[in-house]
């Protein structure tokens, strides 16, 4: 999902800090309250929270490039909270992972000497929003194996590779962690992987192969 670029002063920032290896399912830490910000340089990490019933719900995932958690970036660049409820959020590797990190309050100083940061973290704000608005549209598709291809299409636009098969989803994606991810039981996303799958929609190796993107695209919105 993120830019990984040479060019990215926030990303070379963030480089500079310091260097954490994980191993899979590791959690990196349980709130929004930790005082530092993080760049991916490998690996998939998904944030989720655990929601009344006892279930997870996955809110975004995270693959190299990206920057998280914003939440602390903007109360403290701009004193402008942006989740204020009670859940407790968690971050855990889905992958080995390895990340960067710096506090919070380097990242201010070096912001207060080079404005192109701020320009930098708009670019992240945006790569987030994009992920928002996604899933805000994911709830007004109606059917749950068109709200699959839909989760699927955008999955491999932003952590998809080209290969001979087609698109390979990088991230690795069980049936659970789509449940936990649109909030439908395993049951049921197993039953529409099998109707992606006659229709030819996708297939699978070690990873999800979506042969034409297009068209699960448009099935998506038919």
């Amino acid at each position: 999902m993120g830019l990984y670029t040479d060019n990215n002063q926030l990303h070379e920032l963030l480089k500079s800090g310091r260097n954490y290896k994980l191993s899979k399912k590791q959690v990196v830490q349980t709130t929004d309250d930790r005082q530092v910000v993080n760049l991916v340089s490998s690996g998939f990490i998904k944030r989720y929270l655990i929601l009344n019933d006892g279930s997870i719900g996955v809110q975004i995932t995270y693959g190299p490039g990206d920057v998280f958690p914003l939440t602390i970036v903007f109360k403290t660049l701009f004193d402008q909270p942006l989740y204020t409820g009670p859940e407790v959020f968690y971050y855990e590797t889905m992958t080995d992972a390895e990340i960067y990190s710096i506090d919070v309050s380097t990242l201010e100083q070096e912001v207060g000497k080079n404005p192109k940061l701020y320009s930098d973290l708009l670019q992240e704000a945006g790569i987030h929003l994009e992920s928002c608005v996604h899933s805000l549209e994911n709830l007004s598709i109606k059917g749950s194996t068109k709200r699959v291809a839909h989760q699927l299409t955008f999955f491999a636009k932003n952590f998809g590779k080209k290969t001979a098969k087609g698109i390979c989803i990088e991230t690795p994606l069980t049936h659970q962690d789509l449940s936990d991810i649109l909030s439908l039981t395993r049951e049921t996303i197993s039953t529409s992987m099998v109707q992606l799958r006659k229709k030819g929609l996708i297939s699978s190796d070690k990873n999800i192969i979506i042969p034409d993107l297009k068209k699960l695209e448009e099935e998506a919105f038919s």
